[in-house]
């Protein structure tokens, strides 16, 4: 296609970026968006897949953090064409020609998120397949995140899980060939390395009748090993693939960026990865052998089971089995201790262990009371403390990640949760531990959710009841997670489950709240959720509780706000958080704004109460860009001007190189003007803001004021006031 086309009015050819077995791939610029995207156009032999299914638009509602967005669907003159995300950076496969090989650290970070990736594709339904995972659909982005790109997409929607696009050598696995010379060609070495074998085991001082009878004995074995092989082989090659094929091809990723060699398509001649020279854990070489078996079968049956056993790698290494043997021993041999009457507790290494162990369990119930209390700052010191007594034990670890999450450093959590779950220096030693682990992978979760990613939050919960499946509260928000994403039935199913483990009353009222808004049935979900404010025992679940119940109170319309702002001046003061009782009063502030724009004749008295709830946020420490911009808005609407601009240079003094600031004291000064006669207008000082809101603007803020600010300036130009 011809460079500077534009396809459905929106996207704009740039360039041709590649091509692969699923189609052509551009590069494009969305005009309204105003972002590259990718623009691929569809193949002949998958064309027909996509023309002929109405579920096209599943695909759109991928969300997840290694994988591109899917903006559209488009069919023009008779052609397919799907339109993604743009990934900036630099394929892997070209990282590999720059540096050959990678530390198994590195990459065993890269295998985690891919197969989180892989995890959330195979989980749809129905699943979507990759099938061409490769260093070159693989990205690393100029921030040092991994996206996968360019999966199959004909597979979303072919229920036979036949379809696929092409071979790449070395990485598909041999479901993927559809020729039958490859099972002549595999079936011919077996018959060659027997035959070799047979040469050297046979005799030759027998009779000809002993090495007749022998040579028949040694065929029927044959027979039978090259028949059961035959079979594995006939059985796979062409098959058709499924998520297990996904599997085997990021093994031979995995293997190249380790290894620095592609593993080749000769799968019965590729060299076992421990025999390369690269230093691995014996866990990660198991994992790659597993991911890489000939047969499906004896694969990681989808990314879901390959995540578990990255995220548990530990286990898989000697060390940590002999230390599990270790601790076994330890407990009979110390049984046997006391039978026998030989006690050693008396001896100075014994004693000085369990004042460490006393030690470090009073930290950690220091730590608790601190966490009870809100004295974050104090239960930090004592986490770090308790992690320099016993580095090897797991709650400090899962308390500092639940200190993080109630302090709202969500993003930070997340970093820290993140990293303790791959790099782990503490041992799982038993079923407590477990269930520990189970409370870092519920921590990770809920931040997720705080941030609104439904997705990672459903997998991290999903982790986190894989681990303890006995926590009603696991349920409870893996249950709120489905719903946020419509998915009701599961949902359902979840909290069917939660409630069997003995969920409380005021967590069943919200989870039923949060169905019920995923259905549409406000009316009911505001029922729900009031109950579960008037009953909630715990401050996070009242919270949310209210929260929602607000945007339940949005969706209905500007007749319930008067229930709304009732509801949130009744809350605010009932939290012993101060960053729970100021997230509310944000949301007080923005439903008297809609107040006063709905009721204008008393509109002032509303624009009022809402600046003294931003104001309060801003002299108790939250003195962000947006409550500043509020304010300094509210003032203009109230044309109480002066107030405006002190409140605007306060904020450009704080954020100098924001462009909103220069946009805002554009926008005054339009305003500003316009109160005056027309021979005492002067728009010189609004062109100077807005030429310095110009500069520092980025257009992929996408931010739609900055478009109007453009147009104003043209009607002024042409109206002769500049």
């Amino acid at each position: 296609m011809e460079k500077g086309r534009k396809l459905n009015d929106t996207y704009t050819l740039m360039d041709e970026i590649g091509s692969g077995g699923g189609g052509v791939v551009y590069r494009a610029y969305h005009e309204r968006l105003r972002v590259d995207v990718v623009v691929k156009k569809i193949k002949e032999n998958v064309k027909g897949i996509l023309e002929s299914r109405a579920e096209a638009d599943i695909l759109k509602n991928i969300k997840h953090t290694y994988l591109p967005r899917v903006y559209d669907f488009l069919e023009i003159d008779h052609e397919v064409y799907t339109v993604m995300d743009y990934i900036p950076g630099k394929s892997l496969d070209k990282a590999l020609k720059e540096t050959r090989r990678f530390p198994q650290k590195q990459v065993l970070e890269w295998a985690t998120e891919l197969a989180e990736a892989l995890e959330y594709l195979h989980s749809q339904k129905p699943p979507i397949i990759h099938s061409d995972i490769k260093p070159a659909n693989i990205m690393l982005t100029p921030e040092g995140r991994i996206c996968l790109i360019d999966f199959n997409i004909s597979l979303a929607f072919d229920n036979s899980m036949k379809t696929s696009t092409g071979i790449s050598g070395g990485y598909s696995p041999p479901e993927q060939y559809a020729d039958l010379s490859f099972y002549q060609r595999y079936a011919k070495q077996f018959e060659r390395q027997n035959t070799v074998q047979e040469t050297k085991t046979m005799s030759v001082d027998q009779s000809t009748a002993t090495m007749q009878d022998g040579k028949a004995g040694r065929k029927t074995d044959r027979e039978a090993e090259e028949t059961a092989v035959a079979r594995t082989v006939r059985n796979v090659v062409g098959s058709g693939v499924d998520e297990r094929s996904d599997i085997y091809s990021l093994g031979a990723t995995l293997y190249h960026l380790l290894t620095g060699m592609n593993p080749g398509n000769d799968f019965e001649k590729i060299v076992p990865i421990d025999q390369c020279g690269a230093e691995l854990s014996e866990g990660f070489v198991h994992i790659i052998k597993k991911m890489m078996e000939f047969d499906p079968d004896d694969r990681y049956q989808n990314g879901g089971e390959l995540l578990y056993a990255l995220r548990n790698i530990y286990k898989l290494d000697t060390e940590y089995q002999n230390d599990q043997k270790r601790n076994r021993n330890r407990k009979i041999l110390i049984a046997a201790l006391y039978l026998s009457g030989a006690v050693i507790l008396g001896s100075g290494w014994v004693i000085r262990q369990r004042e460490l162990d006393t030690e470090y369990n009073r930290n950690i119930a220091q730590a608790e009371e601190y966490l009870a209390s809100g004295n974050l700052d104090e239960m930090s010191a004592v986490l770090q403390e308790a992690m320099q007594i016993r580095p090897e034990r797991m709650e400090a670890y899962a308390e500092e990640a639940l200190r993080l999450y109630h302090s709202g450093s969500y993003e930070d959590c997340i970093s820290y949760s993140t990293d303790i779950l791959l790099n782990p220096v503490y041992r799982v030693k038993n079923e407590t531990d477990e269930a520990i682990l189970g409370n870092i992978y519920y921590v990770l979760g809920n931040c997720y959710m705080e941030k609104e990613d439904f997705s990672n939050a459903e997998l991290n919960l999903k982790h986190a009841i894989a681990q303890y499946g006995q926590n009603s509260l696991y349920y409870r928000d893996f249950a709120i997670s489905l719903a946020k994403q419509g998915k009701i039935q599961e949902a359902e199913t979840a909290l069917d489950t939660a409630v069997s483990l003995g969920l409380g009353e005021d967590s069943i009222y919200m989870v039923q709240g949060e169905i019920s808004c995923a259905k549409g049935e406000y009316e009911k979900a505001e029922e729900q959720l009031l109950c579960a404010v008037s009953t909630a025992e715990e401050e996070i679940l009242r919270k949310r509780a209210v929260l929602l119940c607000d945007r339940v109170y949005q969706e209905l319309g500007v007749n319930w706000i008067d229930q709304e702002i009732a509801l949130l001046e009744r809350e605010e003061n009932r939290f012993d958080s101060a960053a729970s009782a100021m997230n509310i009063r944000e949301r007080l502030a923005d439903a008297f704004v809609r107040k006063a724009e709905s009721e204008e004749s008393d509109s002032h008295e509303y624009y009022e109460k809402a600046v003294e709830c931003f104001q309060s946020l801003y002299e108790n420490g939250y003195a962000t860009r947006q409550i500043m911009e509020n304010i300094a808005v509210l003032y203009e609407q109230m044309n109480e001007y002066e107030k405006a601009a002190d409140m605007l240079t306060q904020m450009m003094e704080k954020y100098p190189e924001s462009y909103v600031c220069y946009k805002r004291f554009a926008y005054l000064e339009a305003d500003i003007q316009q109160h005056k006669k027309n021979t005492d207008r002067d728009y010189h000082k609004m062109k100077e803001y807005y030429e310095r809101a110009k500069e520092l603007y980025d257009s992929q803020d996408n931010d739609q004021e900055m478009e109007m600010l453009d147009q104003m300036m043209l009607d002024l130009k042409d109206g002769n006031w500049l």
